[in-house]
Parts: structure tokens; sequence; C-alpha cells
């Protein structure tokens, strides 16, 4: 397995493509891991060298031990990985926690980003039901993910969706209920704590913000507050729920492939 530590976390990941094409990174969200890419790359591969890594505390990398991960400690993994692969300038794409982090690199490396994609993601997210992040954080802990397969199911993919027996939904239906609960909750504190609206207006590289028409978890204003603070950015809607890379692969590689070949 190709793996790789960086600081206090062994990585794991999938380098694809030839060398000497154009670079991409990609990032999953939380509970997810690089499968989540699994239609979207065979798209992508004739164009650009693809590297998607397992972030701290999901799929084959190690869960260091802490309470809370923070998305600068998620930002510093994933450069410090492009770092030892001799990445110096990429474009990268992330799907909520994935684009959170995608985010921070914007703001600790902007020269090193060619191009910053950001899927069914927001600059700061919002409380859930039932006790916000914190509730959902310590459930998690306390029970495992198990309890939770069906109610992630209902929430990320759209009922059009659901109903095509897609087996990559059954893929990241297993890849959640056997992610580390404990690397699972600690990344809720990133999506609990982290606040990039303040940094968006300082972000010029191009940057795409891509959203699902059935998303119940990102609302319309937090889109708009990307699509207004980011000074360079364009927004494309796939009629999809909250998982655009698996719902709609061919679709969302061609609109990211022209965005980053635009950009380059």
């Amino acid at each position: 397995m190709p793996q790789l530590t960086v600081g206090d976390t062994r990585l794991y990941f999938r380098l694809e493509g030839r060398d000497g094409l154009p670079r991409l990174l990609l990032l999953h969200p939380v509970g997810a891991d690089h499968s989540l890419w699994d239609a979207v790359v065979p798209q992508l591969t004739p164009r650009f060298q693809v590297l998607r890594p397992d972030l701290r505390g999901h799929g084959g990398s190690s869960t260091p031990a802490q309470d809370d991960y923070r998305v600068e400690s998620l930002a510093d993994d994933v450069l410090g990985l492009c770092d030892a692969l001799g990445w110096d300038t990429f474009a990268v794409c992330g799907v909520s926690l994935g684009g959170i982090t995608a985010l921070q690199m914007a703001v600790q490396a902007p020269q090193r980003l060619t191009a910053l994609a950001l899927c069914s993601a927001a600059a700061r997210m919002q409380e859930p039901p039932g006790g916000g992040w914190r509730a959902r954080a310590e459930a998690v802990r306390a029970h495992g993910l198990a309890g939770g397969a069906d109610g992630m199911v209902e929430r990320m993919f759209s009922p059009a969706h659901r109903a095509t027996n897609d087996p990559l939904v059954d893929t990241l239906r297993h890849v959640f209920v056997h992610t580390d609960p404990a690397g699972f909750a600690a990344s809720l504190a990133v999506l609990r704590d982290a606040d990039l609206v303040p940094a968006l207006p300082s972000l010029a590289l191009p940057a795409l913000v891509v959203t699902g028409q059935h998303d119940p978890l990102i609302p319309a204003q937090a889109v708009q507050a990307l699509l207004d603070g980011l000074p360079n950015a364009r927004h494309v809607e796939l009629d999809t729920g909250h998982f655009p890379p698996v719902e709609a692969p061919q679709a969302f590689a061609d609109a990211l492939a022209v965005f980053c070949q635009a950009a380059a």
C-alpha cells in the first residue's frame, strides 16, 4: 500500500495518471475515503495526474490520538504529503470536509494552488440538529458508526440515485461503517470550529463552487457566501445530492477538468 508519514500521521494515498500531466488533488468528506472518487478518476487520468489521499482518521490513514482535529492539521498533513511526493503546485478539489481542508490549504499556501474547487462545502458549516457537532461526536464515540449508516445514505444521496442501486453507494456505506470512530469524531470538530469566511476575499485564485440541486446539507446562503466572498469564483449546479462525484461522475469530471485546464 502507498503510505507516507507526515508529522504524527501515516497517510494512505492513491497516485494515478501519467507523470508530467497537470496535477490534481482530490479530498474526500468526513466518513469516507479515497474510494469516493472511484467513478470520477477514470474520467480525469487522461488529462491529469491525480492524487487522492485518505485524510487522518479515515480509510487506510492513521488516527492521531487527539480528541479534536483542527483544519490547520488536516491542511498540514496534505501539504506535507505533496511535499514528500514532489508536488510543488497543483489544483485541488474537496468535498465537504475535504473542501474546508482545501480552503485552508489556499489560505496557508496560496502560491502552490493553481485552482480551487469546492464541492458541497461551506466556509462555515452550520450546526446539525439534535445537539450539533459536539453531540454527534459524543454519540459516535459511545456507539460507533453502524447505527448511522442508513441515515448517512439518506442524507448524502438523492432519492433518484438511491433507486439506481449504484454499487458505489454500498461501498461508501461500508467505508462509513468501518471508519475509526475516534477519527470520525475528532474530524467533526473541524466542521464545528472552522470558520474561513473572513479569509475568502484574500483568495484570488480561480475557484469553482459545485453544488447538488438536491443537497439538504448545504443551504443556499452558504453557497452564496462562497460566491460573494471569493473574488474569482463561478458556480456549477448538478442534478444530485450531497455527493456529485458519485451521482454524476461524467458531468462532474467534465466541469472540473474544463475549470482546471482554463485556470492553468
